[in-house]
This record gives C-alpha cells, structure tokens and sequence, in this order.
C-alpha cells in the first residue's frame, strides 16, 4: 500500500490557482480565464505600465507644437547708484520706483535632423510594446490559471479512483469477515485489508486538503471569495483540440507569439535610437515671437515712469559644437544596441521554435500515453477480477489480491493522469504559440 501512495503524491502538480464564480458550481475553464484577466493584481500592475506609456506618447506628440510662455513681475525699484571708475565720486541717479513686467514668447523648433518625429514614433513604439507585454503577461496568467484549474480537476478525478477502491476494499472486507468466521482464512488477512482501508482514507484526506489549498490560491487570482470551490467542467476531457502537424502550430507562433512581436519592436526602438543620436550633428533651426511690456523706461535721462513695449520676431539658429566628438560616440553605441537587438530577435526565433517543437512533441506523446494507460487498465482491471475469484475460491493468498488491486488502482491513476495531461500539455502548446482562448 506504501507504494500506491508513492505514486498518488507523484501525480500530483505543485498547488496553485482555480476558482468559480459562485461557491461549489461547476465553472468553465473560459470563465477562469474571464475572472482572472478581470481580477489579477499582476495584469492590474502592467496595465498601468500600459497606460504610462501611451500617456508619455501623447505628452511627445504636443512637441509638435509651439513652445509658448510668459512672465509677470511686479516690485520696487531702486535708486540707480553710479560710481567712476576709480569709485573716487558716487552719484544717486532717482528712478521710478514701481517696477512692472510683463512678457510673452513663443517658439517652434522647425529643424533638427528629424529629431522631433523620431522621438514621437519611438514614443509609439514603446507603447506597443507595453501592449503587447499586457497580452504575453494575459496569456501567462491564463496558462497558471490553466495549469491549477487541471490540477484541481486531476485531484478530484483521482479522489473518486481512490473513493472506488476504497468502496471495493470495504466489500472485500466484509467478505473476508464472513469467511474468517467459518475458519477459511486468518486474522492477518482481516487486519491487513483493514489496514489497506485506512491508507485509502487517509490518502483521500490528504487529496481533500490539496484541492483546498488550490482553490484558495485560485480565488487570490480570480478575486472570488475565500470560500468559493471549483467543481470543474466535467466535459473538459472530451472536446476535440487542435490536430495539426507541427508547421501549422510553428506559423501560428511566427504570426502570434509576443516574445517575437516584442524583440521585433525593440529591433525598431534601437534603430530610433541610432536616429536620435544623429540629429545633435544637425544645428536647431527655430522661430521665436516675443513681445515685453515695461514700467519705468530707464533708458533716457531722467527716467521716465512710463510702460513701453517692445516685441522680436525672426529665426534662430543654434549648433551644439561639441557633437562633433560625442555624436560619433552615441552613434556607435546606437548601432551596438541595434545589433544587439537584433540578435535578440533571431534568439527568440529560436526559442521559440524549441518551444513549440517540444510542446508539439509532448502533447502527442501523452495522447499516446493516454491510448497505452487505457488498454493497461483494462488488463489490470481482468487481472484483479480473476485474482478475487481465486481468493474467494482459497485458490489465491491475500497477498495476491493486494497486489492485483494495487496495480490496479495504480492503472486507474495513471488513466486520470493521463487524460488531464492531454488538455495540459494542450495549453503548453498555445502557450508556446502566444494565443490561449
């Protein structure tokens, strides 16, 4: 019996997440998803980062219009003290001693080297960018959902395989009683099927407890009370997935996967970047308007307490010198990174190509499991029904019928396990290709 519950805490998955809208009701599997994008604090936490970065692209795109500020001072005004050179003789010269100011200025930028739009569509990029990594982190969360949701389906399929045999060893036992007391066989056959039966209820406990732990851990995720209890759709097993070859699931990944989107957008962020670093090679061409209202006009003699205006307008033209030894710098850097993306990008391709080659190949294999594991059971199954018949006919020792019902129940585990791991190992693979519906 030691080895059946071997096998059992084999089978079970590391406890995670699964939960239902209303306590103790059945729940799809798309509900899941539903609650989870809706109520996980980690797809809260990037939305916001979403939100950040199309706020900062907004905020990039006003630079395409005019820089526009004013002033206004209001305060008093000194005496003007006036020396010679040789501070021999010092002169008070009376000034109007109410100072009032008021200016206004506008400017645009009308040239740098592009500068202004590749900061714009960079800022555009970076905004796709945190959208698509809203949408790799939904599937994430989908595929952890997933994953818990199976798990606490593969525990309550398992709890029945373990209810059945318990059922079976109780029968046993009753059996076993009614001949022992006809003197057929000994006590020890009597307390070890008690013993049997106790591990069975004890493993049933055990299984109880996991799928607590689970649904707590899914209701953390899906925002649903600490109560609620996942009863899973029970026709989960029974739908028909995606039966293609692998070059159907690889261009699926070519045209969804974020991983890719992502490094391919980074690819174009590090060629703006190269840009940007140019453009301090270029001088900045501006057009500038102003106008200055005064109060006092302290350029006659004596001074007048009077408001005048003056306004400029024209063109002003500005070289940073210094980029001609730190732009070559900048843009070698630039086109570093460039490189560097770009050989991100191929590495993803890869990864990704491993990935849903692995996924493709392991999905196949546990269908195949599947096929091996049902036939196994059906002989465990005839094995432990001819085994019984030769027990109860003093044809077998209880030893015999023990082991025939733990391979049998072991057969019946590994069905369950089998099947569950069909639909997981399904996930994995729409996971791997970027798109889990």
């Amino acid at each position: 019996m030691p080895s059946i519950l071997a096998f059992c805490f084999m089978c079970f998955h590391t406890v995670g997440f699964a939960q239902d809208t209303t306590t103790n009701r059945m729940t799809k599997m798309e509900d899941i998803f539903k609650l989870a994008v809706s109520n996980s604090t980690q797809l809260k936490v990037v939305a916001k980062n979403t939100d950040l970065a199309r706020q900062e692209a907004e905020i990039n795109k006003l630079n395409r219009l005019p820089g526009l500020s004013t002033n206004i001072s209001y305060g008093y005004l000194s005496n003007s003290d006036v020396w010679t050179p040789s501070f021999s003789k010092h002169v008070v010269d009376p000034i109007p001693h109410q100072l009032t100011q008021f200016s206004l200025e506008a400017g645009e930028i009308i040239f740098k080297g592009n500068e202004v739009n590749n900061i714009i569509r960079k800022s555009i990029i970076e905004e796709q960018l945190a959208a698509l990594n809203l949408e790799k982190n939904t599937v994430d969360v989908k595929f952890l959902v997933a994953a818990k949701y199976l798990d606490i389906y593969r525990l309550t399929e398992q709890k029945k395989v373990f209810n059945s045999n318990l059922k079976l060893a109780r029968y046993r036992l009753k059996n076993i009683q009614a001949m022992q007391k006809q003197g057929m066989v000994t006590r020890n056959d009597l307390l070890r099927t008690q013993l049997t039966i106790s591990d069975l209820q004890l493993t049933i406990k055990q299984i109880n407890n996991n799928i607590i732990i689970l649904n707590k851990q899914l209701n953390m995720v899906t925002g649903q009370p600490d109560s609620s209890r996942l009863i899973p759709d029970t026709t989960l097993l029974k739908r028909k997935y995606i039966n293609e070859p692998l070059s159907y699931f690889m261009n699926e990944a070519y045209n969804n996967n974020y991983e890719l989107k992502i490094a391919g957008n980074e690819k174009k962020v590090s060629a703006l970047n190269v840009k940007l670093s140019g453009s301090d090679r270029y001088p900045q061409l501006s057009l500038f308007v102003g106008s200055d209202l005064q109060r006092p006009y302290v350029y006659s003699e004596p001074k007048v307490d009077i408001f005048y205006n003056i306004w400029q307008a024209g063109l002003s033209l500005k070289y940073n010198i210094s980029s001609i030894y730190q732009s070559p710098r900048k843009i070698k850097a630039g086109k570093i990174k460039l490189e560097e993306s770009e050989l991100n990008e191929v590495l993803q391709k890869q990864n990704v190509e491993v990935a849903v080659s692995s996924s493709y190949i392991k999905y196949n294999e546990a269908k195949e499991d599947l096929q091996t594991y049902r036939t196994d059971l059906k002989s465990a199954e005839e094995n432990y029904r001819i085994v019984e018949k030769k027990y109860f006919n003093q044809l077998a020792l209880l030893t015999d019928i023990l082991d025939a019902s733990t391979t049998k129940l072991e057969a019946e585990l590994k069905v369950t396990n089998a099947e569950v791991n069909v639909v997981y190992t399904y996930y994995q693979l729409s996971q791997s290709i970027g798109n889990i519906n």
